[in-house]
């Protein structure tokens, strides 16, 4: 559904004349309901502990030997990097981070690092590394875009919030219309726990079945056959 369909849907629902457009409007009733629209949609995009399938991208840049790394070390839509993803696949092993400020200081007041494995950071727009990777391995990230919205004609999300009446969202249209009701009668100070919660019980389940998760097994590895080194779990030989 476009931004006007589900304000109109969520108009309709609620006993509001429905607006014929959205961002052209200069009535104050539908300049709110558009507003809490992207409320909307800016919650769901940071809702926490929720890694939207829809907003994960991969990232991949090319490594120099110094402890800044070019500016396209950070795509311009990141929310935020998946943790344990980063990986050097050149030399096939993974990169320490993000290094707490405290820890990145100590590390800095000590002598030259030399490690096999190399620690980085996120501070301001610089991409910090320690010790300097080796210049010319591919690095590569998943992380959260803050990109949910497709424009008019577009293939893949391309802005962060609606600008315009035919946008259309990543998101569940039933989704967002729940959650605009709620949100427009919590704004008029009418009672909506009865609309909070249903929005809740969908959006639980929603994220919960956005994608596949792995299984957990305390017994060990669920794929011992996967490419890699072998490691057996017991019966080392002996000196």
């Amino acid at each position: 559904m476009t931004a006007l369909s589900i304000v109109q849907e969520a108009a309709g629902w609620l006993a509001l004349p429905q607006p014929t457009a959205l961002f052209s409007a200069t009535d104050q009733q539908t300049i709110q309901l558009r507003s809490l629209l992207n409320e909307e949609l800016l919650e769901l995009r940071q809702w926490p502990d929720c890694w939207w399938r829809k907003l994960i991208r991969q990232h991949t840049f090319t490594s120099t030997n110094t402890d800044v790394q070019p500016a396209n070390a950070v795509p311009d839509d990141l929310n935020f990097i998946l943790p344990s993803t980063m990986w050097d696949r050149t030399i096939t092993r993974p990169c320490w981070g993000p290094i707490m400020p405290q820890d990145w200081q100590a590390w800095l007041a000590r002598p030259i690092l030399t490690s096999v494995i190399w620690g980085w950071r996120l501070r301001g727009n610089d991409f910090l590394t320690a010790p300097n990777p080796p210049a010319g391995d591919t690095v590569a990230y998943e992380y959260i875009s803050t990109l949910a919205v497709y424009s008019s004609g577009a293939t893949t999300p391309d802005q962060e919030a609606f600008t315009a009446d035919d946008d259309t969202s990543v998101f569940n249209d039933t989704l967002m219309s729940r959650g605009l009701r709620w949100r427009f009668l919590r704004s008029k100070g009418l009672d909506y726990a009865q609309e909070y919660k249903e929005w809740i019980s969908l959006l639980q389940i929603l994220s919960a079945r956005d994608k596949g998760m792995g299984v957990m097994n305390a017994a060990g590895s669920q794929w011992p056959g996967v490419a890699g080194p072998y490691v057996p779990s017991f019966g080392f030989p002996g000196p």
